[in-house]
């Protein structure tokens, strides 16, 4: 069964084509070496026992099936997000499902100095470097695109360019090979976005903030993972209420990735507040 991963990598392949005619990946690379060192994203998450779980806030107008906001306003938004208490913003670069853009990004880097997670469905080096050279820290790394080869050498790639790679898995037979290279940084989807069907809108929003800790409990091998120095987990989709904070409290998650719920919130600054002042 074709997923709706599938649909999107035929489309990031026709859309990084159309732009490396206009833009050449050399172009791209030259630009990069020029940049200074963007702001580490994985050590302003990382926790301390008994501390509040880092936030990292999203910034997107849509996701399939609803509209976050009728017209998005970026530098607003972000308003919000550092006056609640953000550690890292993600910002969707695609347009076509999620309606973002690289000049999305731009404006994002240009409003705040919290390290960016280029949140795109990257597939090639090329994205790397069009996030890079638009402000990002760090880059979204799905594991559903990429065997284990494959994978390390896109996690080396954006090693190379400057951005962190943040390696998501939402599917528990793709744990194995992440953990088997041994990422930095684990992003856990709740919502098993790999297993969506072709046509996405009925089963978007489906899923549970409980299969992170679901996953912390069956796999030794993650355990092993996050016992090494300077391993950042991430709890991505679900999160939507303290109660689902005080749930990744209770195993060793240092910061949760907060999509929908922040955009939609009627007092964006109240409620991510309250998500990070949730105690265990």
């Amino acid at each position: 069964m074709r997923t709706f991963l599938d649909r999107l990598h035929d489309l990031k392949v026709k859309e990084v084509a159309q732009r490396q005619i206009k833009v050449s990946e050399k172009s791209l690379s030259e630009q990069a070496e020029t940049l200074g060192v963007a702001p580490d994203f994985r050590t302003n998450l990382m926790r301390e026992p008994d501390a509040p779980i880092s936030l990292i806030t999203e910034v997107k107008s849509k996701a399939p099936g609803r509209n976050n906001v009728e017209r998005l306003d970026p530098e607003a938004v972000v308003c919000d997000y550092e006056a609640g208490g953000a550690k890292a913003i993600s910002v969707l670069t695609d347009e076509n499902w999620f309606g973002g853009s690289l000049e999305t990004l731009e404006k994002v880097h240009a409003a705040t100095t919290l390290p960016l997670l280029h949140k795109e469905f990257i597939i090639t080096p090329y994205q790397l470097l069009e996030g890079r050279v638009r402000g990002a820290s760090a880059a979204l790394i799905l594991a559903y695109y990429f065997q284990e080869t494959k994978l390390r050498e896109i996690i080396a790639e954006a090693k190379m360019i400057g951005v962190e790679a943040v390696v998501e898995c939402s599917l528990e037979n793709e744990l194995p090979r992440v953990l088997a290279v041994n990422p930095d940084i684990l992003m856990i989807n709740n919502r098993a976005i790999a297993a969506i069907p072709e046509e996405p809108t009925a089963t978007y929003d489906l899923g549970s903030v409980d299969v992170i800790s679901s996953w912390w409990e069956r796999y030794p091998d993650l355990r092993s993972w996050k016992k090494q120095e300077g391993k950042l987990l991430i709890s991505a989709s679900c999160v939507n209420s303290p109660e689902d904070v005080k749930s990744l409290l209770k195993i060793p998650c240092d910061a949760a990735l907060i999509g929908n719920a922040a955009m939609v919130a009627p007092d964006r600054v109240k409620f991510l507040r309250s998500l990070s002042k949730t105690a265990n």
